[in-house]
């Protein structure tokens, strides 16, 4: 019974983030539709109705708006090893696990969209944003830590090549987010909010979204 009342709180905290992302990318839209209409609907009734120019400076923030926040942590398990990142103990443990955590921002830089991004056809508009990428990523140094087999938890430690560390495995965590969906993730939510956005500035019917090779 205490197993099962675990995995149905488990299956019920995915249920509740999914629909807290959900609820962030609603409220977001909804901020941008409130924007669109409190100027008055302007383009659709102006001569030209809506045009390149208006759709650019729209999406211009959208890019930073959308940006999926990744919290990762990773585990490293070393042997052998006579120095570890100036780690003082490296030398005397030589076999170690060493866990740490960090935050990524990924997303696309949407604002230095213009008018020669944005193509309207009758009533297909299609948008070219730059590609999605790992826009920021910090490894939280007080998180780096190794395992005290005495203890037997893990214990903070201090790296004298801080720097060192962060160029050598801030590549293996970008690559785990790739391949886990966090980016492709970040691809269909700034999609997705540039379709409602663009549908709701003007009668059009396909908004065709599509991204710069990274």
């Amino acid at each position: 019974m205490t197993e099962q009342r675990r995995k149905q709180h488990a299956r019920k905290s995915k249920k509740q983030i999914r629909q807290q992302r959900q609820l962030t990318v609603a409220g977001i839209v909804a901020a941008i539709f409130l924007t669109i209409f409190g100027m008055g609907a302007l383009w659709g009734r102006s001569l030209g109705g809506v045009k390149t120019e208006d759709i650019a400076k729209t999406l211009q923030g959208m890019g930073q708006a959308v940006q999926v926040t990744y919290d990762y942590n990773n585990v490293l398990r070393m042997e052998g090893q006579d120095t570890f990142y100036g780690w003082s103990e490296a030398e005397k443990q030589k076999n170690f696990t060493v866990m740490y955590q960090g935050t990524m921002q990924i997303g696309s830089d949407t604002s230095g969209l213009t008018k020669e991004n944005i193509t309207i056809d009758k009533k297909t508009v299609t948008v070219k944003v730059p590609a999605v990428k790992i826009l920021l990523n910090d490894i939280n140094q007080s998180s780096i830590s190794v395992y005290d087999k005495d203890d037997k938890k893990f214990r903070e430690i201090r790296l004298e090549d801080f720097n060192g560390f962060c160029n050598d495995q801030k590549p293996v965590d970008e690559q785990t987010a790739f391949d886990s969906g966090k980016v492709a993730e970040a691809q269909e939510r700034l999609t997705n909010v540039i379709t409602m956005t663009v549908k709701a500035m003007g009668k059009f019917e396909t908004v065709k979204v599509e991204f710069e090779k990274a």
